[in-house]
């Protein structure tokens, strides 16, 4: 009887000594020889980034040069109407009242001419006119290169002046496709930021 109790007792200690083993071995794969275990927490990354600014940089250096802003609010149509009825050349300054009522500058070769020339300005995905209306095109353009500041100008599409009884006027009021002018299109008048803001006039004494 003692025997057997000898034998039981001997595989409950064996047990938990070799248990005991096993866990030692592998806190020390993990952790090392050591009580704090710092192998377990997760790698700290660390940037090249100083936490102190040299002495040589100044506040000056350290401040950031930002462009006022001085863009018109408008529509294209609108954009356009106000460079047709104030008959400025190519090169001319035409002023404009822009959507927030405040007096703009703009000139055709800046701010017009990109309306016929850029692409997804009408509609997104839409090409731009001189790709149908350019000096190489010969089906479908009427003669018309929108290229040419002085063929626009000769081609009697700027109604002389009187922008809303004009043929360009009434092109872009029926709507614009890749393929052509059709009036089953509603017409786009997209808004833009063109022209800069006039500056202000002192009054006079």
């Amino acid at each position: 009887m003692n025997d057997v109790r000898k034998v039981i007792y001997g595989t409950i200690i064996g047990f938990f000594v070799m248990l005991a083993f096993w866990l030692s071995i592998i806190y020390i794969s993990a952790c090392g020889l050591t009580f704090t275990c710092r192998q377990a927490l997760p790698a700290v990354e660390r940037t090249p980034i100083p936490t102190l600014i040299p002495k040589s940089h100044s506040d000056a250096q350290m401040e950031m040069n930002v462009t006022e802003f001085n863009k018109c609010e408008t529509t294209a149509m609108d954009l356009i109407g106000a460079w047709v009825v104030s008959g400025a050349s190519e090169s001319e300054l035409f002023t404009f009242t822009d959507a927030n009522g405040q007096s703009c500058n703009g000139m055709y070769t800046d701010d017009v001419q990109p309306l016929f020339v850029e692409n997804s300005i009408w509609r997104v995905g839409e090409i731009g006119c001189v790709s149908c209306h350019n000096a190489s095109s010969d089906d479908g353009n009427g003669g018309l290169d929108m290229l040419s500041y002085d063929v626009i100008s000769a081609s009697g599409i700027l109604g002389n002046g009187d922008w809303e009884k004009s043929r360009l006027y009434e092109v872009l009021s029926q709507g614009l496709v890749p393929q052509g002018h059709s009036a089953d299109v509603s017409a786009s008048n997209p808004v833009i930021f063109a022209g800069t803001t006039a500056p202000e006039t002192e009054a006079a004494p």
